[in-house]
């Protein structure tokens, strides 16, 4: 795919409106850092592109139940009972450990942990595995929620120059609260403020 684009979009849980006529293009080679306070409506919105909830109105294109969309959540989202390479493994069958160890590598993590569990590593690594998981995976699209989010400087700094690198070629939205993540990766700020109107 080229390019995402959502007009008009309304969300509302119950009474209480969420999103207010929102408008978004996310283009082929020109990522975006979605910027915004908490509650705003930033995991909703990623949440309504994935077709997990529905819109009250308005059009979301460019994507439908064939493209293949990576995803980085909040939550780290490992299996807990199988390795790291075989977390990694599940969204590229033909990764081989060579790969695997110099993916690590880029997000400053040693080859010696793919044969571990999950709950072996700290936070922070279980964080950048999900970050591998998710950059590796042959996606049309690629959608991440705070996937930086407990990373102290140095590992922060290794895993926006592999986002960078990983998502040159994709259509790709990564919703942020550190406007200094889209000049590291090269991507356009955009705050919710200015695309939807107020609630």
């Amino acid at each position: 795919m080229d390019k995402l684009q959502i007009k008009g979009l309304c969300f509302s849980y119950g009474e209480e409106p969420i999103l207010n006529n929102l408008n978004l293009t996310v283009e082929k080679g020109k990522p975006l850092v979605l910027l915004g306070k908490s509650g705003i409506g930033k995991t909703t919105l990623l949440n309504l592109i994935l077709g997990f909830i529905k819109p009250n109105s308005g059009e979301i294109s460019g994507i439908d139940e064939t493209t293949r969309v990576s995803v980085m959540y909040q939550e780290d989202r490992l299996f807990p009972q199988i390795s790291v390479y075989k977390n990694l493994k599940l969204v590229k069958k033909e990764l081989n450990l060579n790969e695997a160890g110099k993916l690590l590598s880029e997000l400053g993590l040693e080859k010696n942990i793919l044969n571990k569990l999950p709950g072996e590593l700290s936070g922070g690594m279980r964080r950048r595995i999900a970050l591998a998981r998710c950059l590796i995976f042959p996606a049309e699209l690629v959608l991440m929620d705070e996937p930086f989010k407990g990373l102290d400087i140095e590992s922060r700094k290794k895993c926006l120059g592999a986002v960078k690198k990983y998502i040159a070629e994709r259509p790709a939205l990564i919703i942020s609260h550190d406007p200094h993540d889209a000049e590291a990766i090269g991507a356009e700020t955009v705050r919710m403020e200015d695309i939807a109107e107020n609630r």
